[in-house]
């Protein structure tokens, strides 16, 4: 998985309407990506079942007057959106407070560790190890996509490989593609079962 890299510009601030006009801006600017999670709209039905997401909470008095500000929208997963609600701990003075780092200012890349073998997210900081807590970054779909994700990338070069050296391959390498290939089918066939989230976890 990747996080996007945004960038955001008051010089894109838009001349007329308001956020909720703007979802297409948004989405472009964020990639087409959760911003938090890094799920593509394209796993949630498209850009109908995303959020924009109000970094600093408009529902906060002192953030009010971003409400409309093109530099405190994102794109969110909407499941991202409800975990972090209006939460806003403190403001990110650094990357150990307890807070959310501005996915514009830093690259979520560098602020997490994925695990290659569990592909559980761990945050490397403190505002990141709450964040990967408070919106849930290892629920159960997101461990399912990331695991598809690496078996995809497998798959693929692997049989790359195999189309290259198809003469020299040797019955081992052709035992690692057979079990990448298996495990891949067998994981999306498992896929449309999985849940993203449990009642429970989205009223703790």
């Amino acid at each position: 998985m990747k996080w996007p890299n945004v960038k955001k510009n008051s010089e894109t601030q838009p001349e007329k309407g308001i956020y909720s006009d703007w979802k297409e801006q948004v989405a472009a600017e964020c990639f087409h990506q959760c911003v938090y999670c890094a799920i593509h709209e394209g796993q949630f039905g498209g850009i109908d079942h995303y959020h924009i997401e109000h970094y600093r909470p408009k529902s906060i008095d002192r953030f009010a007057y971003l409400e409309n500000d093109i530099t405190n929208l994102y794109y969110s997963c909407p499941i991202c959106n409800r975990f972090k609600s209006n939460d806003w701990p403190n403001d990110p003075v650094d990357l150990d407070t307890i807070s959310y780092p501005d996915p514009s200012i830093n690259d979520y890349n560098e602020l997490f560790n994925v695990n290659i073998i569990s592909h559980k997210v761990e945050g490397k900081y403190i505002s990141t190890a709450y964040m990967t807590e408070r919106l849930y970054l290892n629920r159960p779909q997101l461990l399912t996509e990331r695991k598809e994700s690496s078996l995809k990338l497998k798959c693929d070069e692997l049989t790359e490989y195999f189309k290259e050296n198809k003469r020299r391959l040797n019955n081992d390498q052709k035992d690692i593609l057979i079990d990448h290939l298996s495990s891949l089918t067998e994981l999306l066939n498992k896929k449309s079962n999985i849940r993203p989230y449990l009642l429970k976890e989205i009223r703790k």
